[in-house]
């Protein structure tokens, strides 16, 4: 009795170390990430060329080791530095990056660079975006820079598209923030300023110029009101001296007379119309 009881707890501890030690494992591998198997022993050891899909992957812990890689997008804050136009004016870069790694270019990332996605950013990748604008800047004048912003970084966009790309890096967005040295930021401030001033005074003189001109539209106004006025009252004064008769004279003071003859100083009354028969 004493001796099977020895026998089944022996037999347990052998199965409980047996399943401590198993080499056989698995590895779930989440969504937006690929996980890559890599052969520790053999003639075949190193990364294979097979991707693995996401889910749970069994292997022997032994001999095989699985290593996972987002293939989601990745956003790099990266610390800011210094690049030098050709005319050695120094500006700083504050760069983020945003990418995405090629599932299928894992295996060989991974090959090149033996390195975790985060060692690798802050390594080649950090080398790589300070090169790219290092280089484009040489190309540069610092006027140039600030005034053809767009299509510098356009140029930095391309150097790295490339460079990144074709290591299995994809680009998605890069920011810049480039901020001049302090000499050339206050010549722009006092450039603007001076544009901004300009286009105030030209904006007063035009403005001026308008209520001159109302000014003008409505002295003329009034003038020629006056004129035709003057013109009508002239004509009409014309007309009435034409239409103006003895005959008609005389027929405006019979029509308004009261019978009686006006009274000279000799007593006498007199007929103020001469000729009337």
């Amino acid at each position: 009795m004493k001796r099977n009881i020895i026998i089944g707890v022996l037999t347990t501890i052998v199965l409980i170390m047996a399943l401590a030690i198993q080499p056989f494992s698995f590895e779930n591998i989440d969504a937006g990430n690929v996980g890559i198997r890599i052969n520790l022993y053999g003639s075949d050891k190193g990364v294979d060329n097979i991707t693995l899909v996401t889910g749970r992957v069994w292997y022997n812990s032994w001999t095989t080791k699985i290593v996972e890689f987002p293939t989601y997008t990745q956003s790099v804050d990266y610390e800011s530095f210094v690049i030098t136009t050709k005319d050695a004016a120094e500006f700083k870069v504050d760069p983020k990056l945003n990418y995405h790694i090629n599932p299928d270019k894992v295996p060989q990332i991974y090959r090149q660079y033996r390195r975790p996605l985060a060692e690798i950013q802050q390594g080649f990748m950090k080398n790589t975006i300070y090169d790219a604008y290092r280089i484009v800047a040489n190309s540069f004048t610092s006027d140039s820079v600030m005034s053809n912003r767009e299509v510098f970084e356009d140029r930095v966009q391309n150097v790295l598209t490339k460079t990144l790309g074709k290591d299995g890096f994809v680009y998605d967005q890069l920011t810049s923030a480039i901020t001049p040295p302090p000499s050339l930021r206050q010549m722009i401030d006092e450039k603007n300023a001076s544009i901004q001033a300009r286009l105030k005074a030209e904006n007063q003189a035009k403005q001026a110029e308008a209520e001159a001109k109302v000014i003008i539209a409505r002295a003329e106004g009034q003038a020629k009101a006056t004129l035709i006025k003057a013109r009508a009252e002239a004509e009409a004064n014309q007309l009435r001296q034409k239409t103006i008769t003895p005959l008609l004279i005389q027929q405006e003071w019979v029509a308004k007379w009261n019978g009686i003859l006006p009274t000279t100083n000799a007593g006498g009354s007199t007929s103020l119309m001469l000729g009337i028969k």
